[in-house]
């Protein structure tokens, strides 16, 4: 997490640079701003708190604002837009006697961050989440600790809601997933204990959460919480939309009854780092993304025969670029979807290993 420390009094800017300092003992870097003025240990100088976080607030992944919570509620307005990308949000006195948890504290982390800056600082951490606070396992805290997607994420308010208030919220494993061991270690640590996904139908309940890259009917109050284990790879002709690749890669998906939510990465040659529309949709669906170079993609068609195209390999070097990009970019030996021909997008996916 990368983490800044804003303060506006000197007592502020002490606390502030203590706080560095004990953070860097952990192995934790922050940068430390002071007001100018008010700046006893030549912190990084700001001269205007509000045209400071306007130029560093999509910067760190958290903040520790040292001064009075209004101010921070006011300052970081004009940017906060959703608990997904929001970064955590920190507050505390300059006295250094309470931390605040005031925004982000499941899944940016600010709960944690709060509990950190209190032990190190001997202070009185303050959250104010419920579930945090009944000391029940949230579903987004559950997310965030198994790196794993929330689908729908207009469930998650119902789903926790109905943890807070004591309702039958039973939680499902796929135990297909590779990583199902993991999922159980570290999910009993946050007080989960998870049933087979295969006695879904026949449970009782209020509201499930469920482990599970698969489609499946939401008949009742269900959150999904979606591994990524898909490599997809995209071939696309110039000037293809957004829109147009994006809705080929969830029909891709659907045939082979997965999520969109669990694609991991996306892969294609190097001709198409530049493809706008293409860029568009790694930057939305917020993965990773991989170029291959013609040499690459090639031995990989040459190891595994797959099916080319003269078109494509007159207009690109090589005469397929999904599947080998599929394969190439899960580290995989297999398809789980072959190269899947739409109007203008090839989409292909394989496991990711």
């Amino acid at each position: 997490m990368k983490l800044a420390i804003i303060s506006v009094t000197n007592q502020g800017a002490l606390l502030g640079n203590a706080l560095a300092e004990k953070l860097a003992k952990l192995g934790k870097k922050a940068d430390v701003f002071a007001k100018t003025g008010r700046n006893p240990l030549k912190s990084i100088s700001y001269d205007l708190l509000s045209k400071l976080i306007g130029d560093i607030f999509s910067k760190y992944d958290g903040f520790v604002f040292i001064m009075a919570t209004g101010i921070v509620v006011r300052v970081i307005a004009p940017y906060i837009s959703d608990k997904r990308v929001d970064p955590a949000i920190v507050v505390m006195g300059d006295n250094g006697k309470h931390v605040i948890s005031l925004l982000a504290g499941h899944i940016g982390g600010a709960n944690e961050l709060a509990h950190l800056i209190a032990e190190i600082s001997d202070a009185e951490p303050v959250i104010t989440t419920a579930t945090d606070l009944a000391q029940k396992p949230a579903a987004d805290m559950l997310a965030v600790k198994l790196n794993l997607k929330l689908e729908p994420f207009t469930q998650l308010k119902t789903i926790n809601s109905a943890i807070v208030n004591n309702d039958t919220v039973k939680f499902f494993l796929d135990k297909t997933l590779i990583n199902q061991n993991l999922y159980d270690q570290e999910s009993a640590k946050q007080g989960v204990i998870f049933k087979d996904l295969s006695q879904l139908p026949n449970e009782e309940y209020d509201a499930a959460v469920i482990i599970t890259d698969q489609l499946l009917p939401i008949n009742k109050n269900q959150l999904y919480l979606r591994p990524l284990t898909l490599a997809v790879g995209i071939g696309c002709r110039r000037n293809t939309s957004r829109e147009e690749i994006l809705a080929a890669m969830k029909d891709a998906c659907t045939q082979i009854g997965r999520s969109i939510n669990s694609i991991s990465i996306i892969g294609s040659t190097i001709v198409k780092q530049d493809e706008e529309g293409l860029l568009s949709v790694i930057q939305q669906l917020n993965v990773p993304s991989i170029f291959f170079v013609n040499e690459q993609l090639q031995e990989c068609i040459e190891t595994y025969q797959l099916e080319e195209s003269n078109f494509v390999k007159k207009e690109i070097g090589v005469g397929n670029v999904c599947a080998a990009a599929a394969i190439l970019a899960g580290q995989s030996n297999k398809l789980l979807l072959p190269k899947t021909k739409y109007k203008n997008v090839t989409v292909a996916i394989a496991p990711v290993k």
